[in-house]
């Protein structure tokens, strides 16, 4: 029987090293299975998902060794004690969705809407400059409402163009935990000609936290069926599920592949329920601490500084 695991990126101090972790228990890949790692080791994970359906297998055979060999376990690092990079280092593309769940538009006031009349809002975040591990995260200068948002990620395992709604999840390597950390009075600038501007309102850096781990797709179940906690200082903020998205994991892969080609290693931000600073005026400052966690996914922590 293979054993439930997740992968994640760690930093030793000479370079990021990707691994396998099962249960509390960590290997570095380039020691149990340096095929993985090829054709380019310095991708790290992103190896993998570039021919995941191959990866997966032989992640199988891996897990599955680690978990009955005695030998292995003392070649294993404790997990609670390395220290975690963002998993993925670079994926091409992070795609977001915007205001995606029910519970969210009612907190906001909007108590009339129809999804029918109405399409899913696309963004995007730089990767290399967007995506951060758990840590430190750069306060963004000139703003006084810097918000948190807990996201369900979905990790790209095959290439996907104008997938249909129920093919869409074949495409899905993994999931993962996501922060959209957001400017709101950059995000919604009076000054702007439009009154709106999500490239400085939530495109800058460290405005991606993610991870630690990337759990396969296999281990996590129905992605509409997770529930979704945000702590701040300890106080908990949010608390909902993914049952209250109102487009879909599928449908949203389904409604962006149309126009844009997913492909292995993307990123897809799937949007933010109810308990955002917006809701309630209150805003994150220097100092303050961020924990997100979602159902089989892990835990998620950040600090502003």
């Amino acid at each position: 029987m293979v054993p439930a695991y997740s992968l994640a990126t760690i930093d030793e101090g000479a370079a990021p090293v990707p691994a396998i972790r099962i249960g509390d228990r960590l290997w570095r890949l380039a020691d149990e299975a340096p095929a993985l790692l090829a054709p380019e080791p310095a991708r790290g994970l992103m190896n993998l998902f570039a021919d995941w359906g191959r990866a997966a297998a032989a992640l199988d055979v891996l897990a599955a060794r680690l978990g009955d060999d005695a030998a292995a376990a003392a070649r294993a690092l404790d997990a609670q004690a390395v220290r975690y990079l963002t998993p993925l280092r670079w994926p091409a593309k992070v795609m977001c969705t915007g205001t995606n769940y029910y519970d969210h538009l009612r907190a906001v006031g909007r108590t009339s809407f129809s999804k029918q009349d109405n399409c899913p809002a696309f963004f995007m975040k730089p990767p290399t400059t967007a995506l951060v591990g758990p840590g430190p995260v750069r306060h963004p200068a000139g703003s006084t409402q810097f918000d948190w948002e807990i996201e369900l990620a979905v990790i790209i395992g095959r290439t996907a163009r104008a997938v249909p709604v129920e093919r869409a999840l074949e495409h899905v390597a993994g999931y993962a935990v996501a922060l959209d950390l957001s400017a709101r009075d950059l995000q919604k600038n009076p000054r702007h000609f439009a009154k709106m501007d999500l490239c400085l309102g939530k495109a800058f850096d460290d405005a991606c936290p993610l991870g630690p781990l990337v759990v396969p797709a296999r281990f996590v179940g129905d992605p509409q069926r997770l529930r979704m906690r945000l702590w701040v200082d300890d106080a908990i903020e949010q608390d909902s599920g993914t049952e209250h998205m109102i487009w879909s994991v599928a449908e949203q892969i389904a409604d962006l592949t149309r126009l844009i080609t997913l492909e292995p290693g993307d990123v897809l931000l799937t949007g933010t329920p109810a308990g955002t600073g917006i809701e309630s005026g209150r805003y994150l400052s220097r100092g303050q601490r961020i924990d997100a966690e979602i159902e089989h996914l892990g835990r998620l922590s950040v600090h502003v500084v």
